[in-house]
Order: structure tokens, then C-alpha cells, then sequence
């Protein structure tokens, strides 16, 4: 049952038109569409994962790509426990607006243990540069300096289209907030378990329909 589920919220960030809506929809629903309208405020998905033998409630927060004020970001990152920045490859002059989500969303939000968020970069729409490898290259190097300099914990090259490396970055990101949890579970003796995450109204008809015997 899912009431059963430990709560882990990611909030999914970037510009209009980068595929945060799409990726959201092809890892929790398995497709892709061509169409999408553009998410005005908000919208948030889930799906029921069992991670190292206990039950997890994976919610995706699509955030509007509209609106940086840093009142917006606090609302919407509340509670959260990660971030996914996704940028558009093949727009070589989206970065720098990318990069302001950034800085509103990690100056406005911190982990339960009173550190900042993780944050991950996604390069989304690499189908379309499939024939120019030497722009491929820039922005993998790109990528991973500001990795080194530590405004991400790592980066990913995807296509939201082709399916291609969908489900690796979200397995990363919940592997490092786990640890963070437990971590500070231990270190302060804190019963973290669903003790916050009881703001959410979710519609049990939404359950992923692809795990018939859930793991809770």
C-alpha cells in the first residue's frame, strides 16, 4: 500500500521547451509524444519503486519553465530532496538560462539536513546532434567542468525521444538521497519515514499500473 512508501520528491527544473515534461512521462509512464502543452505552474507524477529492500514513493514535480522568482522556487521546493536541471543540447545559447533555474532553485532550497540539494544536469535532445560529434564533445566537457566545480553532483547526455539514458540519472540521484537520508537518520536518531511528507493529496488511480503486487 502505498501509504506504506517512503515519500522522495525531485523537482524537475529548466526552460520552456527542454523536454522536462516528456522526461517526466517517459520514466514514470514508459512514452513519448511529440506534443506537449507547456506546463504553466506546476505538475507532479509518481511512481512506486522498491530501492534496497524498502518501499519508495518516487515523486517528479515538473516545474513551469515561466516563472524564476525565487518566491515561486521556495514554494515549489519545498520538502524536496534533489533536483534535476534539464537543459536543451541543441540550443547552444539555452545554458546560461539554464544555469539562472540553477541558482534560484539553490538559493532557495536546502535538504532536511539543512545542506543543499543535490543537483543533476541533463543534456536532453542529443537525437539531434547525433552528426556533429564535435559539438557532442564541447558540451560533455562543458558538462563535466561544472561537475568538477561543484554545481552538480554529475550530468547525463539523453534523448527524452530515443529512450536513452532515462532511468540512469533519476537511479543516481535516489542512490545518493538515500544515503543522505539514512546518514542523517543515524546521526541524529530521526524517525524519517513519512514523519513529513503528509502534505500531498495523491489519487490512488494513478498508481503505476505496471507493478500489479506493489512491494507496500
Amino acid at each position: 500500500m502505498t501509504q506504506n512508501a517512503t515519500d522522495i520528491k525531485i523537482i524537475i527544473i529548466g526552460c520552456s521547451g527542454v523536454g522536462k515534461t516528456s522526461f517526466v512521462q517517459r520514466w514514470i509512464k514508459g512514452y513519448f509524444e511529440n506534443v506537449y502543452k507547456p506546463t504553466i505552474v506546476s505538475d507532479f507524477q509518481y511512481k512506486i519503486l522498491e530501492w534496497r529492500g524498502k518501499c519508495y514513493r518516487i515523486l517528479l514535480w515538473d516545474i513551469g519553465g515561466q516563472d524564476k522568482t525565487p518566491s515561486m522556487a521556495k514554494i515549489f521546493t519545498r520538502d524536496s530532496h534533489g533536483c534535476i536541471v534539464i537543459n536543451d543540447a541543441s540550443k547552444k545559447d539555452n545554458f546560461n538560462e539554464t544555469m539562472k533555474w540553477k541558482k534560484v532553485v539553490y538559493d532557495e532550497s536546502a535538504f532536511i539536513d539543512g545542506d543543499k540539494l543535490p543537483f543533476i544536469l541533463i543534456q536532453n535532445k542529443i537525437d539531434l546532434l547525433q552528426n556533429d560529434k564535435e559539438d557532442l564533445n564541447n558540451i560533455m566537457n562543458d558538462s563535466q567542468k561544472y561537475v568538477d566545480s561543484g554545481d552538480f553532483i554529475g550530468y547525463y547526455m539523453t534523448s527524452v525521444k530515443e529512450n536513452i539514458n532515462i532511468d540512469e540519472p533519476i537511479k543516481f540521484l535516489i542512490d545518493i538521497i538515500i544515503d543522505r537520508l539514512e546518514k542523517f537518520q543515524l546521526s541524529t536518531n530521526y524517525e524519517y519515514e513519512n514523519k513529513q511528507r503528509n502534505t500531498y493529496k495523491l489519487d490512488n488511480n494513478k498508481k503505476d499500473k505496471s507493478k500489479k503486487d506493489g512491494c507496500c
